[in-house]
């Protein structure tokens, strides 16, 4: 029958042992079962020990002798719980009850727990920081529960669990150590753990850094919440000096839990300011972005342009842009592959090759050529560029256009059906260096409209998961084929918008309509 002592030394904090042997000898040794640190102790000074089920102590023969209840204890006594034992200036108290309000020391105790979990949850209402959180549980464990040390644990980014906090005695020495086996039973399971005696407590006996640090006494909490286990909070002992009792595990689990509030309050609370801190850089680039297209309007009557993107996040990687020279007009629309602020540097570099591309004496497929070799270089990451390059002749109506695996063109005037221009289909920019492009020619008449697309307009889908697809965007071109190029625009943008009715956009949209209008 497993009963508890209370150990109080003169000069050293009290401690809880658990009798779970048929017998322990108490003295100053190191090899007495139960070690006392007092030196009016003798090294073997008394003896508890089991017979017909009920528990005995016995004085061995100690130098300052052993009393029972302030009696000479002279032959082997049976004990009673309550009963108190005085070896040297040392009182060990036989099955102390917590509840029992005639034990003033047990009284004291629990007052300093519910003193220390009153502060806590004090602290928990006030704007304290999470360190000085961690550290004022810890200051209040040490000062109600007397460890050697302590630790608390949170589970970072990861999902490992670091070191947050720690205290320890003067005097100790050397890493904190958190046995693994402990983390993995208490933060990984979520279960609360007392270990009164590691080298013999199953769950951990084959814990070689728990016996080589010389802890052997070990109380620990999970923090953790409606989400799952987000860290712990530990005391060790060596049982020399303090063995815990199931009241402050019962105290630690209820600091643990209030605690845990906290710790995912404040992480959700630096979650909204980083998340605030993204949504303003976004916004930045967003501005960016939109501010890299051009703005100008064209300034030929020959030709009416328009064009809009609209990413499917705040940044994306479509894009369109337009140079004038001379009689030639230079257009681009592209979709770089991913979304989101990888895809959205790529086209800012994507747009700047076009540019830098657009040279005298040079048609779309050597600009599509020369801007693909510069994108294969250095490729690591394995994005590629869809992209339509095209030229017009101001004065002619004359288009040569380039196709690297883009959305297929679309020709349209009022009253007439609208057509796929056939335009040589070649491979992505950005996945072989030498690949070779071919462009087609056609010549625009007054009053047709050239329309070109990003997948965003295809690939649009509405709550059931239909497409918009080619034919619906074939019909929103033919509907709106007598408008200028910037209302052209505007209502298959807005054709798009009502199709979808709210659900979330598949990809970036752009869309570019050029009118020629002759000369």
């Amino acid at each position: 029958m497993s009963e508890r002592v209370r150990v109080e030394p003169p000069n050293a904090p009290p401690f809880d042992w658990l009798l779970n042997t048929p017998e322990v000898v108490i003295g100053r040794a190191t090899t007495a079962g139960l070690v006392v640190p007092d030196s009016s102790v003798s090294r073997h000074h008394a003896r508890l020990f089991q017979r017909d089920g009920r528990w005995w102590a016995e004085d061995l023969g100690a130098t300052n002798g052993t009393t029972l209840n302030d009696r000479p204890l002279l032959t082997p006594t049976m004990l009673d719980h309550g009963d108190r034992l005085r070896i040297g200036a040392t009182i060990v108290r036989f099955a102390p009850d917590e509840s029992d309000t005639t034990d003033p020391g047990a009284l004291n105790r629990q007052a300093a727990r519910l003193r220390t979990l009153n502060e806590v949850h004090k602290a928990l209402a006030t704007a304290i920081s999470l360190s000085a959180l961690l550290d004022l549980i810890l200051e209040r464990c040490f000062d109600v529960l007397h460890p050697e040390e302590g630790v608390i644990l949170l589970k970072d980014p990861t999902g490992h669990f670091k070191l947050a906090a720690t205290r320890r005695l003067p005097g100790r020495t050397g890493d904190v150590l958190v046995s693994r086996s402990i983390v993995d039973e208490v933060a990984g399971k979520g279960r609360p753990a007392l270990v009164l005696d590691a080298a013999v407590d199953d769950r951990f006996a084959g814990s070689q850094s728990l016996m080589m640090s010389g802890v052997r006494s070990v109380v620990a909490a999970p923090l953790s919440d409606a989400e799952g286990s987000i860290g712990m909070i530990a005391l060790l002992s060596s049982v020399s000096v303090r063995q815990f009792s199931d009241l402050d595990l019962d105290m630690l689990v209820s600091l643990a839990s209030a605690a845990a509030l906290r710790v995912r309050n404040v992480a959700l609370a630096e979650e909204a300011a980083a998340r605030k801190v993204l949504e303003r850089e976004l916004s930045l680039a967003h501005d960016m972005q939109m501010s890299m297209l051009p703005h100008q309007q064209l300034s030929r009557a020959e030709v009416d342009l328009a064009a809009s993107v609209t990413p499917a996040r705040s940044v994306g990687g479509d894009l369109y842009d337009f140079v004038l020279d001379d009689d030639r007009l230079w257009f681009i629309v592209a979709d770089v592959s991913g979304k989101g602020v990888a895809a959205a540097l790529y086209m800012a570099v994507a747009k700047t090759l076009f540019r830098a591309s657009v040279l005298p004496d040079i048609g779309p497929a050597d600009v599509l050529a020369r801007m693909n070799r510069e994108l294969c270089r250095d490729n690591d990451q394995f994005i590629f560029v869809t992209a339509i390059v095209g030229q017009l002749s101001v004065s002619s109506g004359e288009v040569a256009l380039a196709d690297a695996g883009h959305n297929p063109a679309l020709v349209v005037s009022k009253g007439r059906k609208p057509f796929t221009p056939e335009i040589p289909k070649c491979m992505a920019l950005g996945v072989v260096a030498e690949t070779p492009y071919r462009s087609g020619r056609f010549t625009l008449s007054p009053g047709e409209t050239l329309v070109l697309h990003t997948d965003g307009a295809t690939d649009a889908r509405n709550l059931d998961g239909d497409l918009f697809g080619f034919e619906r965007l074939t019909h929103a071109v033919e509907v709106n084929a007598g408008k200028s190029a910037p209302d052209m625009i505007s209502s298959i943008s807005g054709d798009v918008e009502t199709f979808v009715a709210g659900a979330p956009p598949e990809d970036d949209l752009t869309l570019l309509a050029l009118r020629y209008l002759g000369t």
